[in-house]
């Protein structure tokens, strides 16, 4: 019976010779290449500790599976969504449709009555307010106003305002002279990315995705709605900003700062779908991320974080304060079912973590999928 060797043991015997610098025309090659046979065999006794073969397998190889890139983004629309709600938006438009319908506004048949008409009609087809701060309260863990949802993101402030930190911190250390010891490396960045996009992710599962796509295509109407001239002209404003703000100061207990929302909403959801656009690389933060350059490979991101902190207000001192990682006891990356029998434990548990409430704006956020246009300032 001729003797088998296999393609394994045979490079193991030859990458043996090499070690020993044996050459083709060694005299005594056959005697050296049986010898490395054997111990490649585990004949030999001589070096038998070092004929252990371990190759673990690369436990960040499926790690993409953590980021669900749709779940991200069904989420920034909640997040686009949820800044606007607290701009008064929807609530602008449902006391519109109400003066329409009582006859309180000089409005007739036409484009924009033929609009408000339609949306009226449709009302027992869409989410309720209600329903719309449920979305936010388990995407984000906005307080709200009186939300019955059994699990709140209580996570979700603490990572953001840690992810922004980090990037604004890297960005001016960056732009720094060089040679000086930084406080933040790409790596670290890139971790408190990966925590957020985590997070996000998680919250992205069920009904959000067909609530993202319904409030995405909610506020392209309601801006239509909105922008019509005898709408404008009814309410005696140039633009529908200034209607909602109008309306909003006349009829719903005082205007809020329509630029500080509208820039919160552009900005965040921009920032969530940074977070989805690069799945991969969050996926293997210790690959490509270890040598990744914010100030040339990620401009927008820096411009969009730049913009949030300063319409929010926060300071070098909160950015000081939450720009370092922090580590994770337990980090979901799929819904837990048996959460769901333990809701009162945690209804009305909010975001309340290491004085992150008291930071501006962390309570009133939002963004969209890919394809919608943001509201224009």
């Amino acid at each position: 019976m001729n003797p088998v060797i296999f393609a394994k043991q045979f490079a193991d015997v030859v990458r043996r010779l090499h070690q020993q610098g044996v050459t083709p025309d060694d005299p005594q090659l056959f005697l050296k290449f049986q010898n490395a046979y054997q111990n490649v065999l585990g004949g030999a006794v001589d070096q038998r500790a070092s004929q252990i073969d371990i190759d673990l397998a690369d436990l960040e190889e499926q790690t993409q599976a953590d980021i669900i890139r749709d779940n991200v983004l069904a989420v920034s629309a909640l997040y686009y969504a949820a800044q606007l709600e607290e701009l008064k938006f929807f609530q602008v438009a449902d006391k519109i449709a109400e003066q329409f319908e009582a006859g309180q506004v000089p409005i007739s048949r036409g484009l924009g009555g033929e609009s408000i008409y339609r949306y009226i009609r449709a009302a027992p087809n869409r989410f309720t307010e209600s329903d719309r701060r449920g979305f936010y309260a388990r995407a984000f863990g906005f307080a709200q106003g009186s939300v019955d949802e059994q699990l709140p993101n209580r996570e979700f402030s603490d990572l953001w305002i840690r992810f922004l930190s980090s990037v604004s911190i890297l960005n001016r250390e960056s732009a720094s002279a060089f040679g000086l010891r930084r406080s933040l490396t790409p790596l670290q960045m890139f971790k408190n990315a990966r925590d957020l996009a985590v997070n996000a992710s998680l919250h992205g599962y069920g009904v959000v995705h067909f609530a993202a796509v319904e409030l995405q295509d909610l506020i392209r109407k309601l801006l239509d709605l909105m922008s019509y001239p005898e709408v404008l002209a009814a309410y005696g404003v140039p633009d529908p900003w200034a209607l909602v703000e109008r309306i909003s100061g006349a009829f719903l207990g005082g205007a809020v700062n329509g630029v500080r929302q509208r820039t919160l909403a552009t900005s965040g959801y921009r920032i969530l779908q940074w977070l989805a656009a690069n799945q991969q690389l969050l996926a293997d933060p210790y690959g490509a991320a270890s040598n990744y350059d914010i100030t040339v490979q990620a401009p927008d991101l820096i411009s969009y974080v730049e913009r949030w902190l300063a319409v929010t207000g926060t300071g070098d001192t909160a950015l000081d304060k939450y720009f370092e990682p922090v580590s994770v006891s337990a980090q979901p990356t799929i819904p837990t079912m048996q959460m769901q029998g333990i809701p009162d434990l945690l209804k009305g548990v909010l975001p309340k973590m290491n004085g992150i409430g008291t930071i501006p704006g962390l309570q009133g956020l939002a963004p969209a999928l890919p394809n919608i246009a943001p509201a224009k300032a």
